[in-house]
């Protein structure tokens, strides 16, 4: 089961890699509207964890004689979804504290630009503090790192609750009483 986690999971952190270059490189050179970059920033986020169901699938399928149970399936997607949720939490962290230092001031600046567009005064005040003390919260690395994998983690849970129920199966007492008859 060891090397199925790794496998899959490692299978799901370059794929993360991956879509994370080529996500940067395409919002960087289309200079596309920010909505779109939050719906690709979440394709990008998702799309990796595809990998939990093909490795729930294959440890049901060759390594458990074509059967396994919801727990265990859960189990072993859970601990695939460890190695994305930490590789893309460095990935994240990486990003917006080394490569763009100005990320979440650029996600504030146009917040603040929409909600003084779309609230009126006292409602815009307050959602200016709230948005400011976002604004130090996000400054800290450890912070930012935890949340990315709150936020994966529980994407992956999502993945892996769908994908167990997807891929459950029992062996039957047919084949069972088949087997050892034989």
């Amino acid at each position: 089961m060891k090397k199925i986690i790794l496998r899959y999971g490692g299978y799901s952190a370059l794929f993360e890699l991956i879509t994370f270059i080529l996500t940067w490189l395409i919002i960087d050179i289309t200079n596309v509207d920010h909505k779109v970059q939050g719906f690709i920033g979440y394709v990008t986020i998702i799309s990796p964890l595809v990998f939990v169901y093909f490795g729930i699938r294959y440890f049901r399928d060759l390594v458990n004689n074509g059967s396994i149970t919801f727990l265990k399936a859960l189990q072993v997607g859970l601990l695939i979804v460890i190695i994305p949720t930490v590789s893309f939490a460095i990935i994240e962290t990486v990003y917006v504290f080394i490569i763009d230092p100005k990320f979440y001031e650029n996600i504030a600046a146009y917040d603040i630009e929409q909600y003084r567009k779309n609230l009126p005064p006292t409602q815009f005040a307050a959602k200016l503090t709230e948005i400011k003390q976002e604004m130090v919260l996000n400054k800290n690395p450890l912070y930012n790192f935890c949340g990315m994998i709150l936020t994966i983690g529980a994407l992956g849970t999502i993945v892996t609750l769908i994908s167990s129920l997807l891929l459950m199966k029992k062996v039957k007492k047919e084949t069972i009483n088949q087997t050892m008859a034989s």
